[in-house]
């Protein structure tokens, strides 16, 4: 199976890690050099550094069988961008349920 993951530190390095462990095809793509450093090398696991233009990330994502998106939970552009890419390549893309914690009376 190959998967395309938007990971958001330091889970992603996990979730990449367990997903080639278990046989899994991972592409990683992160926005920057320090993503790719946060991610390290893992045999199994290909990591993309750079942000990748709608047409790319649909092109990318055609060669995949899954797309996790497990961005940072406020990365709302990023959530979306990945969506619509995913829907354009016809590939099942997943993000992990998350609740944001409440905010403290008076927050903003």
């Amino acid at each position: 199976m190959k998967v395309v993951l938007f990971p958001g530190p330091p889970e992603g390095r996990r979730l990449s890690r367990t997903l080639a462990a278990m046989g899994a095809e991972v592409t990683v793509c992160v926005a920057t050099p320090y993503g790719a450093e946060e991610q390290g090398q893992c045999a199994g696991v290909r990591v993309h550094v750079g942000r990748l233009e709608p047409a790319d990330m649909v092109a990318l994502l055609r060669q995949a069988d899954l797309c996790i998106d497990a961005t940072h939970p406020y990365a709302e552009v990023a959530t979306g961008n990945i969506r619509q890419a995913a829907a354009a390549a016809g590939v099942v893309s997943k993000r992990p349920l998350w609740q944001p914690p409440p905010r403290p009376p008076g927050g903003d």
